[in-house]
């Protein structure tokens, strides 16, 4: 189990230490504190409850979450109080995982930003908007627990209607805590948070990271989904959180709105002076009247009518290619699907102005 965690994380960028035993992993967590921890339930040495409480004790902050094959009520329970951030029990699937620690990794930096904040790191503004999303963020993400234990069975039987009526909660929460998640990332972009950009970035790999992903998700099973690599950019100079953000937003946006039996097609290709990046779907395209505005904040348009969404994917996705010096450009019509080009300097060239729709 360590060492399938340890290969599903490192492949998304993060550093990993693993310990075989609660004392060993207690000494490690003392002398390097991680931001988040996996904890079995049982385990050599201490119980994971009590181990989960020593670590907490070293930093209230960091993120816990409690992973076992011995699920029940109780034990959920018991995390939760402990101060758990969430609850996984095996088996699991790699991109449940994956979710859950970007999603305890986003509330750390949360908590991370509103102590720098206090200390007064940062503008009153800044302080507010950090203070609100963790109050928002922290009794959404127990809701959802608790939402969760209930319906994987471990609090007992419950009726179908009420099952159908958990589930809606749960839909629901999940939106409020991706509505969050997008504000926060939209509020820091417009503020001009510096991008981490690293020289020799694989764009490839990176684009064929988030499309993996994304064909793991249950909705992508009933479509066809495929990669081109038209011709190979080469390294370029970004920042891979961000890009692989703005990659994500594009492809889920492309997955939700086309019908099963269609298609997602993801083209990469460069020139002399740009790496670009091009998302193809059978979707029903977009309006000209809509498309003046669908890079504005929360805006809506008719063909995302009863469909799940924030109406903050694409005004994240834009920002983030302008802070790279980059551009999104958009083909569409009516019942014809729609195409979003990203294109991205290559080395220290300046991107052309944006230009088209």
């Amino acid at each position: 189990m360590r060492d399938a965690c340890t290969q599903i994380l490192q492949r998304e960028g993060f550093e990993v230490a693993t310990a075989a035993d609660a004392h060993t992993g207690l000494k490690a967590a003392g002398a390097c504190p991680p931001d988040l921890i996996l904890i079995d339930l049982r385990m050599p040495g201490m119980d994971g409850m009590a181990y989960l409480k020593a670590v907490k004790a070293l930093d209230p902050d960091m993120v816990g979450i409690v992973i076992t094959g011995y699920a029940t009520l109780e034990a959920a329970v018991e995390a939760m109080k402990a101060g758990a951030y969430d609850f996984l029990p095996k088996p699991f699937k790699p991109d449940e995982l994956r979710a859950l620690v970007r999603r305890g990794l986003e509330h750390r930096r949360a908590a991370l930003r509103v102590s720098g904040l206090l200390h007064g790191e940062a503008r009153t503004a800044d302080l507010y908007l950090a203070m609100l999303a963790h109050q928002f963020k922290a009794p959404l993400a127990a809701l959802r627990q608790c939402v969760a234990v209930v319906l994987q069975g471990y609090a007992g039987d419950i009726s179908p209607r009420a099952r159908g009526m958990i589930e809606i909660a749960a839909q629901r929460t999940d939106q409020m805590m991706r509505f969050v998640d997008d504000w926060l990332t939209l509020s820091r972009l417009e503020e001009g948070e510096e991008l981490q950009k690293v020289p020799d970035l694989d764009l490839v790999a990176l684009v064929r990271k988030a499309l993996d992903r994304v064909k793991e998700r249950p909705e992508s099973q009933k479509l066809l989904i495929q990669c081109l690599v038209v011709e190979d950019p080469g390294p370029i100079e970004a920042d891979a959180g961000a890009l692989d953000e703005l990659f994500a937003n594009l492809l889920d946006n492309a997955v939700r709105y086309t019908q099963p039996g269609g298609s997602v097609a993801v083209e990469v290709g460069g020139t002399d002076r740009e790496a670009w990046v091009r998302v193809r779907d059978t979707g029903p395209g977009i309006s000209p009247d809509d498309l003046r505005r669908i890079f504005e904040p929360f805006f809506r348009g008719k063909a995302q009518k009863g469909i799940p969404g924030t109406g903050l994917g694409l005004p994240i996705a834009k920002r983030i290619a302008e802070a790279h010096r980059g551009r999104i450009e958009v083909q569409t019509a009516l019942g014809q699907g729609s195409a979003f080009k990203v294109s991205l300097p290559r080395g220290g060239q300046r991107a052309p102005a944006k230009s088209g729709g």
